[in-house]
């Protein structure tokens, strides 16, 4: 019996060392997420299960005509100091103060308020077929642009996100050229932010304006109401989503895919697929149709 009962201490002695020594599992913090378990999100950020979320399909036979006025960007020419960031989602471009007196907003076009540029980030696929969040009558395209407005009378981008109109997003699709497009001529700048790091910023040594990145046509367009594409999935943004495509090329999309992401993966397949429209409308604001109100 002596003997069991030193065996017996002995076996919880080695128990209590173990239990001591052992480096403790590092949870992950509540704000954690990822493109991998992006069907999970709404069990985690209650917004994301939502009637309201975006991205959807945007069908042109089931849109409702509307008479916007059109769209208006200004200081959209303006070369101004950009940073980029490696977020762990996606690579964001912004400028280097907000306070700059020139920096890019839009008006009119259906809004009721001017919206200040805040930041643009892209998405894409891990190949051609996929990689845009919305889609065009059913069609996918390999990559999508979007350009982040915060409504002025908010004051910043913290306060506007807590309101419905918070919010205004320009969606712009891409699709594959053959040759480079010089507007994405930020891409020399990925070197240095290949792995994640919210702190990390490149500063541009060519900055874009902003007016290089938008479709030659911006006068036709599709309008709704929706989210954020990425948790907490806020539903405050009202889309803008233009019909006509910018282009890129196979090596330039390729470069996007060499970022890595928060999970130390290759960035690739960072969209969240169409969502179901429920009660919303989509408008669709034709340049034809208006000039023959």
């Amino acid at each position: 019996m002596a003997k069991l009962g030193f065996l017996y201490k002995f076996l919880i002695g080695i128990c209590f060392v173990a239990t001591v020594n052992a480096k403790p599992t590092k949870p992950a913090p509540p704000d954690h997420w990822s493109y991998a378990e992006r069907v999970h999100w709404k069990e985690h950020f209650s917004a994301c299960g939502g009637e309201h979320q975006s991205p959807i399909n945007l069908d042109f036979a089931s849109a409702i005509a509307a008479d916007f006025p059109s769209m208006m960007f200004y200081n959209y020419d303006q070369v101004l100091p950009e940073m980029l960031t490696n977020n762990g989602h996606t690579v964001m471009m912004s400028v280097k103060s907000q306070s700059n007196e020139d920096v890019p907003f839009i008006t009119e076009g259906g809004l009721t308020d001017p919206y200040k540029f805040f930041q643009l980030h892209f998405h894409w696929g891990r190949d051609a077929l996929s990689g845009s969040e919305h889609t065009i009558n059913g069609q996918p395209y390999p990559a999508e642009l979007h350009i982040v407005h915060y409504n002025t009378k908010y004051g910043n981008f913290s306060e506007a996100v807590a309101h419905p109109d918070g919010l205004a997003v320009l969606g712009i699709m891409i699709e594959l050229q053959t040759r480079d497009n010089i507007a994405f001529r930020h891409l020399e700048r990925f070197d240095d932010i290949l792995n994640p790091d919210s702190d990390k910023k490149s500063a541009l040594t060519y900055p874009v304006p902003l007016s290089d990145l938008l479709p030659d046509r911006t006068g036709t367009f599709y309008r709704y109401n929706g989210s954020l594409t990425t948790p907490g999935c806020n539903e405050d943004v009202i889309w803008t989503v233009f019909d006509t495509p910018i282009a890129i090329s196979q090596r330039q999309l390729d470069i996007f895919k060499r970022l890595i992401d928060s999970e130390g993966q290759q960035m690739e397949g960072n969209f969240r697929p169409v969502q179901e429209l429920h009660d919303r409308v989509v408008y669709y604001r034709s340049e034809v149709s208006y000039k023959a109100l």
